[in-house]
């Protein structure tokens, strides 16, 4: 930084515009270190250091004072003897005015007070640029600082980041494990356990409806025609197996299904083969009030094997009627399916007892009771397919 001239005070750099500067040695002033400084300071002004060295001159009115004796100056060395003087004319240095002389006395310390300004601008310079470059090194270190400061923030934060993304890898792993196990587990075990749950419970739900169907029976093959009455034909079927049945012991009594196309037989012709070529009619479902009268049906039916419509006020031509218990959709297909392989593998009997399928293979042998799918396959030794 560059110092004053007057008050040798450090200037800012901001500040050296507004100071003033000698138009000779250049060197800058407060401005209120001088007394021109109240004012405009003109480019030409010279700093009183430079002021005290410029000789002075003489306004041409001032009288020349004579000239005196020399100063004494310093021995010089001993010279060579000079030649012998000769009648020369007089030059204009011989002839010079005292006057001249004087001047020339007053500029001869100028070389070395302009040696001496060079050396303190130097110095000054040097100076300057030691302060500057002190206060850069110390802005410098203390950016470095920072900088280490920061850098020892960042490292830490990139470790706490790579502490979560370990943890989180390591939560992703176990979580990965569990899932594995849990997908093993449903592939081992649980999967075939739910199914075997889910089929216990179809077969509940199917024993559930068949016991709602204790008291119902279904004649199958009966001859249907427009505007029969359910009922009445129901009381001359049990009159024609020989059980006593009043009307007030049915509940209901209707042909269930979808509606065949029947065709009833030419007028003059009769006998078993008499509308042969009808279609299937549909099954007469009749619910009884009590269990026991449901049996004795049955039974009578079983005995009276073969019986037919005939004398029973139809005007069909007689066809031969099955009296059977009423079972359940999932039933009646599992009864369809024993029915055809005991026919397959020579089994004599099969049969249903209050909503139950059996069979055996002979009159001797173990009935056996089918439940559900898998009994075919345990009693029969064949698959079932529905």
């Amino acid at each position: 930084m560059t110092k004053c001239g007057m008050c040798k005070k450090y200037i800012p750099r901001g500040d050296i515009a507004k100071c003033a500067k000698c138009a000779k040695c250049s060197s800058p002033y407060h401005p209120y270190c001088i007394k021109e400084g109240e004012g405009l300071i003109p480019a030409t002004w010279i700093c009183p250091a430079c002021s005290k060295d410029k000789p002075m001159e003489a306004a041409p009115s001032t009288p020349v004072r004579p000239a005196g004796p020399a100063p004494p100056v310093a021995a010089a060395p001993p010279a060579s003897p000079a030649p012998p003087a000769s009648h020369a004319p007089p030059t204009a240095l011989t002839t010079a005015s005292p006057r001249r002389s004087a001047l020339e006395l007053l500029e001869l310390p100028e070389p070395v007070a302009a040696d001496h300004r060079l050396n303190s601008t130097a110095n000054d310079t040097t100076e300057e640029f030691k302060v500057e470059l002190g206060l850069e090194i110390r802005l410098f270190r203390e950016a470095l600082t920072a900088v280490q400061e920061e850098i020892r923030l960042f490292r830490s934060e990139v470790m706490e980041l790579k502490s979560s993304f370990i943890a989180s890898d390591q939560r992703l792993t176990e979580l990965g494990s569990r899932v594995d196990i849990l997908e093993k587990r449903v592939t081992d075990g649980t999967g075939s356990r739910l199914e075997a749950v889910i089929a216990e419970l179809r077969q509940d739900l199917n024993d559930k409806d068949q016991e709602l169907l204790d008291n119902d029976v279904e004649i199958t093959n009966l001859p249907e025609e427009n505007g029969e009455n359910p009922t009445h034909i129901v009381l001359s079927v049990a009159v024609k197996l020989g059980v006593q049945v009043q009307e007030s012991d049915i509940v209901s009594a209707e042909r269930v299904g979808p509606r065949n196309r029947w065709h009833q037989a030419p007028s003059g012709e009769s006998g078993a083969g008499a509308g042969a070529g009808a279609g299937r009619p549909r099954p007469l479902v009749v619910r009884l009030t009590r269990r026991a009268l449901k049996d004795q049906l049955i039974a009578a039916a079983r005995v009276r094997r073969g019986a037919t419509s005939a004398d029973l006020g139809q005007s069909s031509a007689p066809r031969p009627f099955y009296v059977n218990e009423r079972l359940t959709k999932v039933n009646r297909q599992l009864f369809h399916q024993v029915r055809e392989v005991g026919r397959r593998q020579s089994w004599r009997f099969m049969w249903t007892k209050k909503g139950r399928i059996y069979a055996r293979q002979g009159q001797d042998s173990p009935r056996h009771w089918i439940r559900k799918a898998d009994d075919i396959v345990r009693v029969f030794g064949v698959p079932y397919t529905l």
